[in-house]
Order: structure tokens, then sequence, then C-alpha cells
């Protein structure tokens, strides 16, 4: 089989989310050419798809080595960086690939996709509207825009968004996905299990929608329901807000322990102790269940490799 061929079917697969397909393409190539530069980035993006943070840091690496100039090399580097937490080269990768090539929306996606990650909401706005500007219809960037308003606490902007990306492309699963979500947020589970199982259909290894169908398990459990509430309603305010709001929290408490104990009530401020840690170690030990849940759920998607 020849280099483009290869290359083609491995662009499919993994634009279809079948990682393992996409891998088996690419060692047949590299087999063949091990100099294909571009071969080693696209099986970078294969393996962080993957969670092997490092095999595909060694790719991109390679990649970079055989062609610095060659832009899949910088974008699946700069992902690499962003998942292990290198923003610094992350941006500088992103950067460069902005020069390179200005006018590829998703490189501005990325770029604002890092600025996120770091707590840069409001810097993402330009960006996005940057990638919007110059593919106005693509699904991609309707669906950024979406989750940037979901973010803000925008909802009618982030639902609209959603709608307009299901226009463009009715079985876009990023699109579903928001949809998913704020449905779940107004209390409509079964609304959202159904549009987690749609994206699921188009992707059965859709992280973001395997997500969401942890959070509609999550949020339909006695248990865990409590916490998934208390959460959504804390990441709604910002960082600073949510620190404030928890100070709060505590200083309630401790005010609350210290003046029932001088009304001569120790029994009741030990109660109050008692009912702080319990909420303290539900809090703490909720998240661990939830990413179990959601571990386990990922671990159960596994499509053919002739798929």
């Amino acid at each position: 089989m020849n280099t483009s061929y290869l290359l083609q079917v491995a662009y499919q697969r993994l634009q279809s989310g079948h990682n393992d397909g996409a891998i088996d393409s690419l060692r047949q190539l590299l087999a063949d050419d091990p100099e294909c530069a571009e071969a080693h980035a696209l099986l970078a993006l294969c393996l962080l798809n993957m969670r092997r943070l490092h095999a595909g840091r060694h790719e991109a690496s390679m990649a970079l080595a055989m062609d610095p100039a060659l832009p899949l090399a910088h974008y699946a580097a700069a992902h690499i960086d962003m998942a292990a937490r290198q923003f610094k080269t992350a941006e500088q990768h992103l950067l460069q690939l902005l020069d390179m090539e200005p006018t590829e929306p998703r490189y501005y996606r990325s770029l604002a996709d890092l600025f996120q990650l770091t707590g840069r909401l409001a810097q993402s706005q330009p960006l996005l509207e940057k990638a919007l500007e110059l593919q106005p219809d693509d699904p991609a960037n309707l669906v950024a825009m979406a989750e940037y308003h979901q973010a803000c606490g925008h909802w009618q902007q982030a639902e609209s968004f959603a709608r307009q990306a299901l226009q463009a492309d009715p079985g876009h699963a990023g699109a579903v996905v928001v949809l998913g979500r704020l449905l779940l947020r107004q209390g409509d589970i079964n609304g959202a299990r159904e549009h987690a199982i749609w994206a699921l259909q188009e992707n059965a290894s859709n992280v973001s929608a395997l997500s969401l169908l942890t959070a509609v398990k999550a949020r339909s459990n006695v248990f865990m329901g409590f916490w998934w509430r208390f959460n959504s309603w804390m990441t709604e305010r910002s960082a600073t807000g949510a620190i404030i709001l928890l100070l709060a929290m505590f200083v309630v408490y401790r005010v609350t322990v210290i003046t029932v104990t001088a009304q001569g009530y120790p029994g009741a401020a030990e109660v109050i102790d008692w009912v702080w840690l319990a909420f303290a170690l539900y809090t703490f030990t909720a998240p661990q269940i939830f990413r179990r849940a959601l571990e386990k759920e990922l671990t159960q998607v596994k499509l053919s490799r002739e798929f």
C-alpha cells in the first residue's frame, strides 16, 4: 500500500474516533517509510487520544526533528504539552502555527482552549470569534463558541450556537453534548441521557459524551446527586467567587460552633463538627468516585481493529 493511501485511511479512522485502527495503518506506513514526518505527527495525536502521553511526545519529537516546518507536528506537540500541563511550550507551538498558517481556524480554537485551561477565559473569546470569522459555517467553530458561552454561564447563547452547529451538521457530537449538558443543568435527566446516547452513536469513544453519560448517572444516583448539584453550582461561579464562598462557609461553620459552645451546648457543637467533617469527606470522595466511573465507561469502549 502506498503512503498517501495509508495516510488517508489513518485520517479517516482518527476522525471517526477509531484510534486503534488509525495506529495500525500508521504502523504499516512507517514500516515502509520510517522517515514520514506526517505519519509520526498523526501517530502522536492517536497516542494522545489513548492517553499515552510519553509515546505521543516521542512521536511528535520525531516528526519535528524530521520536518521542523510541518504544521501537523507543531499541532501534535502543542496538544501533548497541553495534556501534560506544559502550557508555555504549548503556547509557543500554537503561536508558531498561527505564523505559519494564519487562516487555519483550528489553531485559533486550540489557543483558545489553552487560554481557558490557564484561567484566561476572556482572552479566548477573540480567538474563537476569529475562527468563526474564517469559517462561519464550520460546526467545530460553532461548538467552540457554544462551549465558551456555557463556561461563561450564557445559557441562551450556548444553546443558540449549539443548534446552529447541528443545522450545519445534524450529527455533530460536540453540539449534541453541549445541548445534553444544558438539559442536565435544567434537570431534564432523560433528555440529557438521550443526547449522550445520540452522541455515542456517532462516536462510541467520544470522551465528552461518555462524561455526559456518567454525569447523568451521577445526577440520578441518590449518593452522587447532591454532590453533582453542588459541584455544578460551584463551577458556575468564577474561581475567585468559589474560593470566597468556600471560605465564607468555613467561617460560618466555625462561628456557629463557637457560638453554640459558648451558649452551653457542647454536644450540639460536636454534632456540627461531625456534620462538617462528613461534608468535607463527602466532597473529597465524590469526585474520585465520579472519575472512576468515567474511567470505567472509557475502558468499556473497544472497537474492532477492522472497523
